[in-house]
């Protein structure tokens, strides 16, 4: 049965399709990530490719769609090299029906790639028909019909994928832990079973702090344990892997104290010891002890694939229903961030009527 292409048009199945060559490559893939300045809407990448080579190696490339016998690939090679400048990525790609041999020699100037236009109807050919996937499109369509706050689950969605675009780092990662949970409970306590639009979003939002996580670990692959904790327990409690900035922003604050509030030390030492206390108590400690484990990108890197495959599967598994152990321990690891029950995610068993209330911190970046 071919995937329905109601509300979806040329482009769109073009990035489909593209989408599925890519992610059978090995690599990860996220469709119609925006680009914004401000309040600015500047454009989207149609596709945002993360391919993990080695234990070493990460590399991100951006996608071009455009599926038609016309598509300006000088234009868009200009665009795409500033566009790739911009967001930092490693490498770009035009992906077009129009392209001309010309094309080629000058996108090569670049260090633009062009896929032939042979080479891109034969994917759009074999990658279009997908019964066992919706498109961004059908899933975004569900997400705008959730309401969420005072807006909806699209719009939560449309915000995270805004920070890929702006580079991954350790605020970033925060703000998709933050959201994942979020969206958990919402699942948890709206949808019975879990299987509906939010439990796709949280899944999507699951992703996408897999992703981050591997990703920041990658400089420190080759370092001690001790190190790698350090590096991830700083990003996650402060916000950067910069410890020295989080210590001098407090010694100023203490300095300050001193100097304008009790000059006895006093207040600088009660600033202090309830800057420890908060930092001890966020429950990043077990996040931390995964994220910095020796083998954990390749975990991470399997768990979101399988989450990304989960938030646009035809049928929406539960989450004790999904196959990927490695998918499965992220969604330990947030639950127990979150304060929610394990047994109420990942037992089996439906949520019971009354829901737990939210006593889980929120992850953002300590306010010093």
């Amino acid at each position: 049965m071919a995937k329905s292409t109601e509300g979806i048009d040329k482009g769109g199945v073009a990035e489909e399709a593209l989408r599925e060559y890519f992610k059978g490559l090995g690599s990860f893939v996220l469709r119609g990530v925006p680009v914004k300045e401000g309040s600015e809407t500047v454009t989207d990448i149609d596709l945002w490719v993360y391919t993990r080579s080695s234990p070493l190696s990460r590399h991100v490339t951006i996608v071009d769609i455009k599926n038609k016998k016309r598509g300006k690939a000088f234009e868009r090679a200009i665009w795409l090299k500033g566009l790739q400048a911009a967001v930092g990525a490693d490498d770009a790609v035009i992906a077009t029906q129009g392209a001309r041999d010309s094309a080629f020699k000058f996108a090569n100037r670049l260090q633009i790639k062009v896929l032939s236009s042979g080479v891109f109807d034969a994917i759009v050919k074999r990658y279009s028909n997908d019964d066992q996937r919706l498109s961004l499109e059908d899933v975004e369509g569900q997400w705008k019909k959730v309401t969420l706050g005072a807006s909806n689950v699209a719009a939560l969605m449309e915000v995270a994928r805004l920070e890929v675009s702006r580079g991954i780092d350790f605020a970033a990662l925060n703000h998709w832990v933050d959201d994942a949970v979020h969206l958990l409970k919402e699942a948890r306590d709206r949808e019975r079973p879990m299987t509906g639009p939010i439990t796709r979003a949280f899944y999507y939002c699951c992703a996408l702090v897999a992703v981050a996580a591997d990703y920041l670990g990658r400089e420190h692959v080759l370092s001690d344990p001790n190190a790698r904790k350090e590096h991830f327990r700083s990003g996650m409690i402060f916000g950067q892997n910069d410890d020295a900035a989080a210590k001098r922003y407090l010694d100023f604050a203490e300095s300050v104290a001193t100097e304008f509030l009790d000059q006895s030390g006093a207040a600088a030492a009660q600033i202090r010891s309830g800057f420890e206390r908060a930092a001890s108590e966020l429950p990043v400690e077990s996040l931390v002890e995964f994220f910095s484990k020796a083998n954990s990108g390749q975990e991470l890197f399997k768990a979101a694939k399988a989450f990304e495959e989960a938030a646009f599967g035809r049928t929406c598994e539960r989450p004790f229903e999904l196959k990927s152990i490695e998918a499965k321990v992220v969604i330990g690891l947030l639950t127990d961030y979150g304060g929610v029950r394990r047994s109420e995610v990942l037992g089996g068993s439906e949520v019971p009527e009354t829901a737990k209330a939210n006593k889980s911190a929120p992850q953002g970046s300590l306010p010093i």
